[in-house]
């Protein structure tokens, strides 16, 4: 361990580590995402996915643990405009 510099305890951990149940739990979850995203014409964001996530798979997550999860997959929703808002025009022409 002195040739690399790291001290023993840090190899020791690195060794044995295990992933947590969470990181365990959001690997399985991964591909459920993609899957329903991809059936949906990759329309659905994270409120539409958590929802179909608990209807189709029983699974009960938050809205905030899904957009982690897209965006660890870098997948995004399509995004609509609905409509612009219209903005004031000043004409400053006529105030001087």
């Amino acid at each position: 361990m002195r040739a690399i510099g790291l001290p023993r305890r840090t190899y020791y951990n690195w060794k044995h580590y295990q992933a947590s149940s969470r990181r365990k739990k959001d690997e399985v979850i991964k591909p459920k995402i993609n899957e329903i995203w991809q059936n949906n014409y990759k329309v659905y964001g994270a409120p539409h996915l958590r929802v179909s996530l608990r209807t189709t798979c029983g699974i009960k997550i938050g809205t905030w643990r899904v957009k982690r999860l897209m965006n660890e997959l870098n997948i995004h929703s399509l995004m609509i405009r609905r409509f612009k808002k219209q903005g004031t025009q000043v004409d400053y022409a006529q105030t001087t």
